[in-house]
């Protein structure tokens, strides 16, 4: 059946690449890459000192070894949208109040399933 706006539709019966959906299936399973950048953030906040408070040099470390870890070897377009899209994606409620690195880590994490 022809559609103006999507072009033809495959029919029902048409035979499926079972590799291709295996493609497609870990494909969509993949976060991200701002969701895993947020992630590395916060496993390093969680592994060294996750009990102290964090400082603005502790997050700015955080996220360069982030960046570092997960963008490095994708073009800089590719790595700066993701850098961006994972700031945007802290709320800016977050910045006041005083977290230790653990809560900020775990803050992370919940950010991450949804960017």
């Amino acid at each position: 059946m022809l559609d103006r706006i999507r072009g033809h539709r495959p029919s029902p019966s048409a035979p499926r690449d079972p590799e291709a959906d295996a493609v497609l299936r870990q494909i969509l399973a993949t976060p991200s890459l701002a969701a895993q950048m947020l992630t590395a953030a916060a496993d390093h906040l969680d592994k060294h000192k996750p009990t102290d408070e964090l400082s603005v040099a502790g997050w700015a470390r955080a996220f360069a070894l982030a960046d570092a870890r997960v963008l490095t070897g994708y073009p800089q377009a590719v790595a700066q949208h993701a850098g961006r899209r994972a700031m945007r994606a802290l709320r800016s409620d977050m910045w006041d109040s005083a977290r230790t690195r653990g809560e900020w880590a775990l803050c992370l994490r919940d950010i991450a399933r949804s960017v």
